[in-house]
This record gives structure tokens, C-alpha cells and sequence, in this order.
């Protein structure tokens, strides 16, 4: 059975062990604090390494991300949405896969995202196991 991010923390035993610690680490990017603290614990507990923030302004030199393995953000923040933002990382880091985690997804949004080179978009409440499946099968 699929669970909800919001709705209650997933189970790391519903996993195998992660094979990708010491691979990087997964940036991620949402202006809501309480889904972005359970995602972020959720991905610890499965043994991704987590680098959080709450908007871009908060974001440090994008240069001092070389390890990141992935981009996780939500689109719509206050000040830089996720796509302004995923711009910039994709210039720096065009070989690190960009995942959009949203409320507001439209087709048109979708749309926008692959054509900015996301891998994926994905609706709130976040199904977390399609996330952690992913994260655990990309690159590197």
C-alpha cells in the first residue's frame, strides 16, 4: 500500500539498504517547512544524505554543490519559483537530475519541467516510495 508523505512516515525497512551512501547528496529545495523536515527525514532514515532549504535566497554559491547527486524542489515558493531556480543549477550542473515535488501540477507545468530537463514531476502529497525508487536508481 502506497502511503502519503503527509499523512505518516514511511517505513526505511519497507526498502532494501540504500546502495548509494557516500554517492552525494540530494538538494532539496521547498518552502514548506513541516513536508520538507518529513521528506528530509524520511531520505536520512533510508541513508541519502540531505542538504534542505526552505527558499533560493537560502541557497549558498551553487559551486559548493559538486557532490549533489540530485535536485529535489517544489515550484511554487515565495520569491524564486522552482523552475527560475532550476535553471541556474542546470547550468552549473547539467548532469544532475532535477526532480519538481508540487502541489500546484498542471500539464503545462509538466510540460515546462521536461522541456527545462526535470526527470520527473511529482504531485503532494508526495507517494514517498516512487520518490526513494528513483533517487535509488539514478547515476552515480
Amino acid at each position: 500500500m502506497l502511503r502519503s508523505i503527509r499523512m505518516e512516515r514511511y517505513s526505511a525497512s519497507s526498502f532494501p539498504a540504500a546502495a548509494h551512501t557516500g554517492n552525494g547528496s540530494v538538494l532539496l529545495l521547498d518552502d514548506d517547512d513541516g513536508f520538507r523536515n518529513a521528506l528530509a527525514e524520511n531520505l536520512r532514515d533510508d541513508g541519502f544524505e540531505v542538504i534542505e532549504y526552505g527558499a533560493a535566497c537560502e541557497v549558498p554559491p551553487l559551486a559548493q554543490f559538486e557532490d549533489v547527486r540530485a535536485l529535489v524542489t517544489d515550484y511554487d515558493m515565495p520569491g524564486t519559483d522552482g523552475l527560475s531556480f532550476a535553471d541556474s543549477f542546470h547550468a552549473a550542473y547539467p548532469a544532475v537530475p532535477m526532480i519538481m515535488v508540487t502541489g500546484a501540477c498542471t500539464m503545462h507545468l509538466e510540460a515546462e519541467a521536461a522541456a527545462r530537463g526535470f526527470v520527473s514531476v511529482m504531485r503532494k502529497p508526495l507517494e514517498y516510495d516512487q520518490l526513494h525508487r528513483m533517487l535509488e536508481h539514478l547515476p552515480g
